[in-house]
């Protein structure tokens, strides 16, 4: 692995204004009670075809394990139920990877299987080393199969029929032989679609975005190179669209050091790739990633992707809706209140409006705010809803969300301290109506004398550990 450069980098010192009062009384926030203990931190959460909710979460490993192990946990709260399971373990090794940016998650087949992908350090590569590795439950996470490599970083998993997970990754174009895992099982007799785009450069990236369909019994039912030059350290999302399609966002990366978002759909039935087109022409130059990644949900032909972007030195989120299963979108709008961080979460709801979550910076040191907007099918924007107190720290991560059966948004988060510890927080979204059109973010236009680039992360190279 090699080593990142972390820095701030200020465009503008002008004092941040409170956003606290934005709070909207008429969607009251609850605190459930969290299954996980002190000392943990990276949540997940996923919901299941049934319903139930599904959360993951780095912690202490229990008693009788190896020195210096940790644990990946898993916890459900079944739909009528009003608090988790007693957590089980996935994985504990002292090899477990604890990373803010790439951290484990879980995917919940058709069939009721259960994927789970977490990261790991190599034996003598430390922490700058690391790949992702998976395993499977069928008896909802009793017991777990073996542990098998997959991918590198940044992996994202989205179920599809039959028992199949399509996995896509970032991975390195100069990854050392010594360092590389060893990958599944192939089986020759179904069909693979290397790419040729990668021969197609006239120059070489440092990254790429690779994507493997696992069948149910975790070996490879194809293998794709979907973009030949992507971000170093950014997310990917994926959203399961009817028919086992997938829409699948992430941050693209140009010769130029063009980092703007760009999307491709997966289609099962032909087993092919839509060629990437852009979210958004941002035309965002940094030479370095940002570590945001995007963020996308659907719910039949309806879809919602959220990302961040600073182009012309504005940090921003924005965000797009499509009724189309991403053929065709509504004009991009602006969802932060002038200070954004990212870090960002999107869940669809039943009326195929979306709830988009974001952190914003605060005038008080190191102090920020989780926030949520509605963002309804055409385009238009409730009143932002401050949902919590946060901090600015790499130690606070990214809050992931899931909907309940009852419409309300349950959301992970980490509250940092000595120990950091998993928090839960639910809030009903119904009361985030259309704001007035003055509020509407639809025609809104940001001073950039009074916005500033805020950059917390920067990844200067690939296979960094974020650490």
């Amino acid at each position: 692995m090699h080593p990142i450069l972390s820095a701030i980098l200020f465009a503008a010192l002008l004092p941040l204004a409170s956003l606290s009062a934005i709070a909207n009384p008429q969607s009251p926030i609850a605190n459930p009670q969290s299954p996980a203990p002190a000392d943990t931190q990276c949540s997940s959460l996923t919901r299941a075809p049934d319903g139930t909710l599904h959360l993951t979460y780095y912690g202490p490993a229990p008693a009788d394990s190896a020195p210096k192990a940790r644990t990946l946990w898993h916890a459900t709260l079944a739909p009528a139920a009003t608090a988790f399971s007693a957590p089980r373990p996935i994985v504990t090794t002292p090899l477990l990877m604890e990373n803010w940016a790439d951290f484990a998650t879980l995917a919940v087949g058709t069939d009721g299987a259960l994927t789970a992908q977490w990261f790991q350090t190599n034996d003598s590569g430390g922490q700058h080393s690391y790949a992702g590795w998976f395993a499977r439950s069928t008896d909802a996470g009793a017991t777990w199969s073996q542990p098998t490599p997959l991918g590198h970083e940044f992996v994202a998993l989205a179920p599809l029929s039959g028992g199949r997970t399509l996995a896509v990754w970032l991975e390195s174009t100069r990854k050392h032989d010594a360092h590389a895992a060893p990958r599944p099982k192939h089986d020759p007799s179904l069909s693979s679609q290397p790419s040729t785009l990668s021969s197609q450069l006239p120059y070489s990236p440092s990254m790429k975005l690779m994507a493997r369909l696992l069948s149910p019994a975790g070996t490879s039912l194809g293998d794709w190179t979907v973009d030949p030059d992507v971000c170093t350290c950014c997310q990917n999302t994926v959203a399961v669209l009817p028919d086992d399609r997938v829409f699948v966002a992430y941050r693209g990366h140009t010769r130029d050091e063009i980092r703007d978002n760009l999307h491709s759909t997966f289609d099962l039935a032909s087993t092919t790739w839509s060629t990437p087109a852009t979210l958004a022409p941002d035309h965002w130059k940094i030479p370095a990633c940002p570590v945001n990644g995007p963020a996308a949900d659907a719910r039949d032909d309806a879809l919602a992707v959220a990302w961040f972007t600073a182009a012309d030195g504005i940090a921003r989120v924005q965000a797009r809706t499509s009724a189309d299963a991403g053929k065709t979108f509504t004009p991009p709008v602006v969802i932060d209140l002038g200070h954004p961080m990212g870090r960002l979460e999107t869940v669809l709801l039943a009326d195929h409006s979306a709830v988009v979550l974001w952190m914003e910076m605060k005038s008080e040191t190191n102090a920020a705010g989780l926030y949520a907007r509605r963002l309804f099918a055409d385009g238009t924007l409730s009143a932002p809803q401050l949902l919590t107190d946060t901090t600015q720290a790499r130690a606070s991560g990214f809050p992931r969300a899931a909907l309940r059966p009852d419409g309300h948004v349950l959301i992970s988060y980490t509250q940092t301290g000595e120990p950091n510890q998993v928090r839960l927080l639910t809030f009903n979204p119904t009361p985030l109506t259309r704001a007035p059109s003055a509020l509407s973010l639809k025609s809104q236009i940001i001073n950039p004398k009074s916005s500033a680039l805020i950059v917390p992360e920067l990844c200067t190279t690939p296979l960094a550990s974020l650490h």
